[in-house]
């Protein structure tokens, strides 16, 4: 069993005396996204831990964004980065292959839930995305349906930050500012029982959000539409909201009746994350394609990969015979290599495996803290994917005024007391309001340093209440 490395508690000086590198010094240069906030200087990292130039460390609740899961600092994933493959520094996919591509598909494939699944390799979850519903699109190209076009996702979602993606992702304060480049897509309503946008409960609502799919499909014409978008699991748009039963069961019933593809976007929730190789395993379905990026390269280079059923690109090979999409650095030799090496750490460790051991003990000591807390309107997530939901008031479940940044607020004060969480996107409350804070630490996370974040979110969150009284 993989466990991460200790360190000292408390502050520990960074200079020449202990042979520790402060790293270049702060510029002015650099264009953040927050151009208000003080950013620390990180520059080493072990475990579950990130030390900044300070010597202060910081336990990594959050893997980054989701994205490392096996732990910072693993010799054996950064001596692949240094070393591999040197004599093949760069190969352009679109007219030859190399080793480490083709290993790490095959590897991949084998854990997929995607039928026959082939293997499309990007740089990162947005460009995943945007290939994916190009997929979908030229599929039914190829089999003479040109009138599908159309892709349905979902209310308070995301699926990346290019124009495409923002347009497909249910993220109005993230998207609005760009509207003019931005196409109107259809969505369906939220999968997200604490406040369902329908005001019913489970079971007697008959899974009315799955159920939403038919209704709009209808709207648009079956013979519109191309393809279904989804996360699985919420990320931040909805920090860990998880379907009810049967919900993905419905949605891929209703896909097949009107010729609809199914593609799942598990950049944040696959390898792993919430305690299955990937979290559309907890259903039982297939989907049609697949997207899977952060934890396939752990952080230590930028991969994603899309996933297609093998009759998808069947049709694709013997009509047009080409795919026409592709990206400069998808599947390049060193990041595959990384890829290989991530994925043989992860099956050697039994990392999916310590993901759900330990995502049940997090979620255990997070419903401990809400007794406490009544202010804790709802705790949610699978494996190690977690969230919470922070309300003004628990009887009515009003959310606290947006202008208090209560989220923020909390992460910030987690952050001075040494861990790293993140803060849910503005607009979980049908694109208004609502606050809310996702854990999603790398797997290796102790039970000790769980119980760590969750007493420093207890203290921030009681500290942050009583400042906005």
């Amino acid at each position: 069993m993989v466990r991460s490395q200790e360190l000292p508690v408390g502050t520990r000086p960074v200079n020449g005396d202990n042979g520790m590198s402060t790293g270049p010094a702060m510029s002015d240069s650099v264009l953040h996204r927050d151009l208000r906030h003080h950013y620390k200087n990180i520059i080493e990292s072990t475990g579950v831990y990130l030390i900044d130039s300070e010597g202060r460390r910081y336990l990594d609740a959050v893997g980054g964004a989701a994205v490392n899961i096996i732990g910072h600092g693993v010799s054996e994933i950064s001596d692949a980065v240094a070393k591999s493959p040197h004599s093949t520094s760069f190969v352009y996919s679109a007219v030859l292959t190399n080793p480490w591509q083709e290993e790490l598909a095959a590897k991949l494939a084998s854990i997929t839930p995607v039928e026959k699944g082939k293997v499309f390799f990007t740089s990162g979850g947005s460009e995943a995305n945007e290939t994916a519903i190009k997929l979908a699109r030229q599929y039914h190209l190829d089999r003479g349906v040109a009138t599908k076009w159309k892709v349905i996702s979902r209310a308070a979602s995301y699926h990346g930050n290019t124009l495409a993606m923002l347009g497909l992702s249910g993220r109005p304060s993230w998207a609005s500012r760009y509207s003019p480049y931005i196409d109107n897509n259809p969505r369906i309503a939220a999968a997200y029982c604490y406040r369902c946008p329908f005001s019913m409960a489970h079971p007697e609502c008959g899974i009315r959000c799955a159920e939403d799919l038919e209704r709009v499909i209808l709207q648009e014409g079956p013979e519109t539409v191309a393809a279904f978008l989804c996360e699985p699991v919420s990320g931040t748009s909805l920090a860990g909201a998880v379907p009810v039963p049967g919900y993905y069961e419905g949605i891929q019933k209703i896909c097949r009746k009107y010729d609809v593809l199914f593609i799942v976007d598990e950049v944040l929730t696959g390898y792993g994350r919430t305690g299955k190789a990937f979290a559309i395993d907890h259903w039982n379905v297939r989907p049609d394609i697949l997207t899977v990026g952060k934890g396939l390269g752990s952080g230590y280079i930028p991969i994603a990969a899309c996933v297609a059923d093998g009759r998808i690109v069947d049709t694709i090979r013997s009509v047009s015979g080409q795919f026409v999409h592709g990206f400069t650095y998808g599947g390049m030799p060193m990041a595959c290599a990384v890829g290989v090496k991530v994925f043989d750490y992860v099956t050697e460790h039994n990392l999916f495996g310590l993901a759900a051991e330990r995502g049940k003990y997090l979620r255990s000591r997070l419903d401990e803290l809400a007794e406490r807390i009544p202010e804790i309107g709802d705790v949610r997530g699978l494996g190690l994917l977690q969230g919470v939901e922070i309300v003004a008031d628990p009887h009515s479940r009003k959310p606290f005024d947006p202008a208090l940044d209560v989220s923020r607020r909390i992460v910030r004060e987690a952050e001075r007391r040494g861990v790293l969480l993140r803060e849910g996107t503005p607009g979980a409350n049908a694109g208004k309001d609502g606050d809310q804070i996702q854990i999603s630490p790398p797997f290796i996370i102790r039970p000790d340093e769980i119980d760590e974040v969750v007493r420093v979110l207890g203290e921030a969150i009681s500290a942050v209440l009583d400042q906005v009284g």
